[in-house]
């Protein structure tokens, strides 16, 4: 499964991509200070299965690019005061082990600017990830 993140930098984000990678999916990240179209592009291009975003991301992203999709607001699963909210966090909450992923399994999809202006994606694989987790422990301590 294929999931968009377009939330600001901070702990729902770390939060919202590591769930995808514990649940067997790869992410598209999505940064809200990108221009819209530039990111209308890229989810028209990636057609993930579901888009986490938070105020700032459907804010960039406008209704009409999500209208058609699964979106899911990582700040509304997180706010305890509601109380419906706490009853889905206890189905939620679990560990499931996810069988049959390998190195050579999709981790996420990076979009560059492109030669011609269109961004197109780059497809990461969980061992470069595992790879460029390595070299900058290496090198950064």
């Amino acid at each position: 499964m294929l999931v968009a993140i377009c939330v600001e930098r901070s702990f729902a984000m770390i939060i919202g991509i590591l769930a995808i990678l514990k649940a067997g999916g790869a992410y598209v990240p999505l940064d809200p200070a990108y221009a819209s179209e530039r990111l209308r592009d890229i989810l028209t291009d990636a057609a993930p299965s579901v888009v986490i975003v938070d105020k700032s991301g459907r804010s960039t992203l406008g209704e009409a690019s999500l209208c058609t999709m699964t979106v899911v607001d990582p700040n509304a699963l997180l706010d305890t005061e509601n109380e419906s909210n706490s009853t889905t966090l206890g189905h939620l909450i679990s560990n499931p082990q996810v069988f049959g992923l390998t190195s050579r399994h999709l981790a996420y999809i990076i979009y560059t600017s492109g030669s011609t202006g269109k961004p197109k994606g780059v497809m990461i694989e969980h061992r470069g990830v595992v790879n460029l987790t390595q070299t900058h422990t290496k090198f950064c301590g």
